[in-house]
């Protein structure tokens, strides 16, 4: 293809769906070329929720007239799909104690708001990819970028076909493990966190007490962790481990045939078809940019950003790029607004403390009868959040004050717990990499 667009878009998740909207909406020539050949079909196990009505990435996200509003940045993304209101996050102990952020019991009854909706991704994707369209932007489904290169006037892509596809700028929104960012040589400057290995599957006829939240189980060799789907009684299983060598498909076993959670799935039905992924976990990027590719989302990120996260940068991206259009700095200062937007409310506030990440696993560490009791210590609900930061923040801060607690009742779990914090992480990485199989670059 001989034709110059103003700006290629790669992936048409959240991130690039929204590029492109915004390009069209501008006024750019562009192009978005997805590797699906239908947009709205997720093919693996999503929560697909929106925190709403608090804090995040610099904005105060809310739903109203079938449409998203981000007030701080003035603008709305058109929404008319199933949801479901979420109200926090669980953490589930072996017996089936609960440490609550959020009240699921009381958001039922109307007594508290969702701090999140769960809706339809696909066909959120969907929605801005065909206003893109309305708005002139050229959409290529079915087609796999597997190259990128710099030329004097141009960035030139090419896909599994063959053909070559040329724009000023291109923006990257292809997701975890992003090609384009390991073609552009941006992995060789990344720290290697694990390889981390995600299995799910799907059931109809779920009966879960509070069941209007995200609920992560502890106390197993794996991480499982279980979410609501948008019919009604529909939940999704998923194990996750950094060991690329654990059995997953059996660890799930044998949590869904222990009480209490047996008694959760004993009218269950195994639906639809089982998911899977493997996924090279790197410390974010800083920069965000290399011979005019900026990356967006997942992208650039250590694995999802959520959703919020992905659409965020990919408006502030393709803004970016219409400003350096319009100046005629069709270079990295062109683009500098996303640049500084980038570092200011993702990196800074999140992908340091991401990059520094590799804290030794509490399976290690802690017995499923330690854990149990450490729930017991904060029968509180603690306020609603589905930011995840602060819901690391909200766990600190509720056990740091029960310290005396712990020391006093049980000092081997305390001791345990000290072990586990002051374990060098030099070594937790180490074994974690030994663990998996990146291909960085």
């Amino acid at each position: 293809m001989t034709e110059l667009y103003d700006v290629l878009i790669v992936g048409a998740g959240p991130g690039g769906a929204m590029a492109a909207k915004v390009a069209g909406e501008n006024g750019l020539r562009a192009a978005i070329i997805e590797r699906k050949t239908d947009i709205k079909a997720i093919h693996r196990i999503c929560t697909m929720i929106i925190n709403i009505d608090e804090e995040n990435f610099a904005e105060y996200i809310t739903y109203r007239n079938k449409r998203f509003i981000f007030p701080h940045n003035g603008f709305t993304i058109n929404y008319d799909g199933p949801m479901r209101k979420i109200y926090g996050f669980h953490i589930i102990t072996p017996c089936g104690n609960r440490f609550r952020i959020g009240d699921a019991i009381a958001g039922s009854k109307g007594e508290k708001p969702p701090v999140g909706l769960m809706i339809d991704k696909g066909l959120l994707n969907k929605t801005l990819v065909d206003e893109a369209r309305a708005n002139g932007v050229d959409v290529f489904t079915n087609t796999n970028i597997n190259n990128v290169r710099k030329e004097s006037d141009c960035v030139v892509i090419t896909d599994n076909w063959g053909n070559e596809y040329r724009g000023k700028f291109v923006i990257a929104a292809d997701g975890v493990n992003s090609r384009l960012a390991r073609k552009l040589g941006f992995n060789k400057e990344r720290i290697f966190l694990g390889t981390y290995k995600d299995y799910a599957r799907a059931y109809e006829g779920v009966e879960i007490p509070e069941a209007e939240v995200l609920m992560f189980c502890m106390g197993w060799k794996c991480s499982i962790s279980l979410a609501p789907e948008l019919p009604e009684g529909h939940f999704h299983v998923s194990a996750a481990s950094y060991d690329i060598n654990q059995d997953l498909d059996a660890e799930m076993d044998r949590f869904l045939s222990s009480e209490p959670f047996a008694t959760w799935f004993r009218n269950a039905k195994e639906i639809g078809h089982r998911t899977s992924c493997v996924s090279n976990i790197a410390s974010p990027i800083q920069v965000p940019f290399k011979d005019n590719v900026l990356l967006v989302g997942d992208a650039g990120w250590m694995q999802e950003t959520s959703i919020v996260g992905a659409i965020m940068p990919g408006w502030s991206a393709a803004n970016a790029v219409t400003e350096a259009l319009i100046t005629g700095h069709i270079n990295k200062e062109g683009v500098k607004n996303y640049l500084d937007w980038w570092d200011k409310y993702l990196f800074q506030p999140y992908g340091k403390r991401l990059a520094s990440s590799g804290s030794a696993e509490i399976r290690d560490y802690l017995a499923a009868e330690d854990i149990d009791y450490l729930a017991s210590l904060v029968p509180e609900v603690q306020p609603g959040t589905m930011n995840f930061f602060m819901i690391m923040s909200t766990i600190g801060r509720a056990f740091s004050a029960v310290l005396p607690q712990i020391q006093e009742e049980r000092p081997d779990i305390m001791q345990k717990l000290m072990a586990m914090r002051s374990f060098p992480r030099e070594l937790v990485l180490a074994k974690r990499r030994n663990e998996g199989c990146a291909i960085m670059s």
